[in-house]
C-alpha cells in the first residue's frame, strides 16, 4: 500500500481449466489521491470470459467488503476496464481499514455461470 502511485500487482489464479489475472493497481485519478483498482482477467476471449463470475473480498477487524462481477478477457485493456469503473475502486482510507501492516489480503473465489454449466452439460 505505501508504494508510490502508479504501481500494478498481477497474481496468475488457475482454475476450472482456465487461467486468471488478478490484477491491483495503485493509481492516482486526482493529484494527491491515490486509489486503488482490482479486476480479475481470463487469459481467453471475451466470450469465454462471460462464462465465469469472480467474487474478490477483503475481511478484516470484523468488516467484509465483496465485489463480484464478471470477468474481462485480457485482449480487453486494463485501462480500459479502470477507465470504465467495473471493478473493485478503493480510496486510501478504506484501503487502510483493510490493511494488515500495509498489506491488502484480497479472496478470490472463481465460479462457471449457468449458462456456461448448462452448455457444458449438453
Amino acid at each position: 500500500m505505501h508504494l508510490p502511485a502508479p504501481a500494478d500487482w498481477i497474481i496468475m489464479h488457475s482454475c476450472l481449466g482456465h487461467h486468471f489475472l488478478l490484477v491491483l493497481r495503485k493509481q492516482e485519478r486526482h493529484e494527491g489521491h491515490p486509489q486503488f483498482f482490482a479486476t480479475m482477467m481470463l487469459i481467453g476471449t471475451p466470450t469465454q470470459a462471460d462464462c465465469f463470475t469472480y467474487r474478490l473480498e477483503l475481511n478484516r477487524n470484523h468488516r467484509r467488503l465483496k465485489w463480484e462481477a464478471t470477468p474481462r478477457s485480457v485482449l480487453e485493456c486494463v485501462d480500459s476496464v479502470i477507465t470504465d469503473g467495473d471493478c473493485l475502486v478503493l480510496n486510501t482510507s478504506l484501503a487502510q481499514l483493510f490493511s494488515d501492516n500495509g498489506s491488502l489480503a484480497i479472496g478470490i473465489a472463481i465460479t462457471a455461470t449457468e449458462v456456461h454449466s448448462a452448455e457444458a452439460e449438453m
